[in-house]
């Protein structure tokens, strides 16, 4: 179903993406992905990755390769020269499609892979090629989601996984009270689970995607809005965020036509969604929250969320067992607290090559998600905290344990601690306290190890010069702020 959506003949003639000066129709994009299938005929292996921007050579790079059988792998389009050769590594990864500007990043390398640039992919003609017949239980998907530097963990989704996602998200939103135009306005980064989820729907059912525009300001959302008609909003909580720090003023363009905000991967809170909510009262605002492991919805908001609800995460997909660990025991009980646990359809195959930290997140077929939450009286989750270490950076996750490797490779650091902090924007921003090895380190130089090494979402962006680093009874960091700042 995945693998095979974009060529369905029913969605040919129906515009893909919408652009400012022109539109790509499904029919042009299912041309563009077979002929990225035809040139991976001559340098095919079992994982390609693609490592695009968001756009429509990404689509075509994901679904040709998708229709050659592969594994595909997508990269962040952010990644370093660093990153990118140890995951390409790890990956065991034959074949990268990519573009021009990105041909400096693999200069050197060697020739572990092959590497197919999208400008010299010869248009194909003639009748489309058939998508080659895949198992829909084996890997179909790689994500890395504990960052490239050093060990990373890279998750195997399934065909099925995905499918499952798509299939209860499609159940669950109500498109037939908007119509037959429906348009997904997108600010969310493609080569994420969220993005392939999102993206895999709106393909199975034949919408158009506007692409929200970069850099995003309120103003341009609400223009591009306008100008496309957009009906359902999916991404990050940045223009959640910037639409109630505005209630109450004049809106100037007519955004009438939306009806959904979904988002993801940040929290905001109740009242806002409320005030929201009354502000603009012919739309809905869901929030879900997914992981990259469960491909990766877990909850979702229901039809017509009460007002009541609004601070939750929604309810379990369909087919998801979802409870809470506290103490060694699972439960639905309500009010109680602990580690949010879920089995699923959807829940991954595994970490590639990772049998030991497989086993640590799923245990008895339950997936061990980190986050800790509670349950109320109707199944409504609230998360509460995390058990695990991450930063949630513009819809990416951010491992403090992959740039405090980072910092502590350069030489200038005697110690380190990466932590997160708010950003005003309903997302967080990396920060790291540095124990210099000598006094004339500057948080300047180890920035600029930073920039050269990580992806500009994880680097720091505030490096405060510490004389020590807080630790545990067990030497385990304590990524707390004890320190003296200095911009970074």
């Amino acid at each position: 179903m995945i693998r095979s959506a974009l060529f369905n003949s029913d969605i040919r003639d129906r515009i893909a993406i919408a652009g400012d000066n022109a539109s790509i129709t499904y029919g042009d994009l299912a041309a563009r992905a077979m002929s990225v299938r035809a040139a991976l005929d001559l340098s095919a292996g079992s994982h390609a990755a693609v490592l695009l921007p968001n756009g429509a050579d990404f689509l075509a790079a994901l679904y040709g390769a998708l229709a050659s059988g592969l594994t595909a792998f997508p990269l962040s389009a952010a990644c370093t020269r660093h990153e990118a050769e140890s995951i390409l590594k790890q990956s065991d990864t034959s074949v990268v499609i990519t573009n021009r500007s990105f041909e400096p990043l693999f200069a050197g390398m060697g020739s572990r892979f092959d590497v197919i640039y999208m400008e010299d992919i010869p248009a194909r003609k003639g009748e489309p090629l058939d998508p080659v017949a895949v198992d829909p239980d084996s890997p179909m998907i790689l994500l890395a989601t504990s960052g490239t530097t050093g060990r990373a963990k890279i998750v195997m989704l399934s065909e099925r996984n995905i499918e499952a996602c798509v299939l209860d998200y499609l159940e669950k939103m109500p498109h037939e009270r908007i119509g037959a135009d429906v348009r997904y306005i997108l600010g969310l980064p493609f080569a994420t689970a969220y993005g392939l989820f999102i993206l895999s729907a709106i393909i199975v059912k034949g919408f158009a995607i506007v692409f929200a525009p970069e850099p995003f300001t309120l103003d341009a959302f609400y223009r591009a809005i306008e100008k496309h008609k957009a009906t359902n909003y999916e991404g990050g909580a940045l223009a959640i965020t910037l639409m109630a720090r505005n209630v109450g003023r004049a809106i100037p363009y007519d955004i009438s036509s939306m009806r959904f905000f979904a988002f993801g991967g940040s929290g905001v809170s109740r009242d806002m969604l409320v005030e929201l909510s009354r502000a603009i009262p012919w739309a809905e605002f869901w929030m879900g929250y997914g992981l990259t492991e469960a491909a990766p919805l877990i909850t979702e908001a229901r039809e017509h969320m009460p007002l009541d609800k609004l601070g939750s995460v929604g309810v379990a997909a369909s087919g998801m067992e979802l409870m809470i660990e506290s103490d060694g025991k699972r439960t639905r009980e309500p009010f109680v607290k602990g580690e949010v646990v879920v089995k699923a359809p959807n829940v991954m195959l595994g970490y590639y090559k990772n049998e030991a930290e497989t086993a640590r997140v799923i245990r008895g077929g339950w997936l061990h998600t980190g986050d800790a939450g509670w349950l109320d009286h109707d199944g409504y989750l609230y998360l509460c905290g995390r058990l695990r270490n991450i930063i949630l950076v513009r819809g990416f996750t951010v491992y403090p344990e992959e740039v405090e490797a980072c910092i502590m490779s350069s030489g200038l650091a005697a110690d380190c601690a990466v932590y997160g902090q708010p950003d005003g924007f309903g997302g967080e921003r990396v920060c790291a306290d540095v124990v210099p090895v000598e006094p004339a380190v500057t948080a300047e130089a180890i920035d600029g190890w930073c920039a050269a090494r990580l992806a500009e979402f994880k680097r720091p962006r505030l490096i405060a010069l510490a004389e020590s680093i807080l630790k545990t009874a067990s030497g385990k960091t304590v990524r707390a702020r004890e320190t003296i700042e200095s911009d970074g």
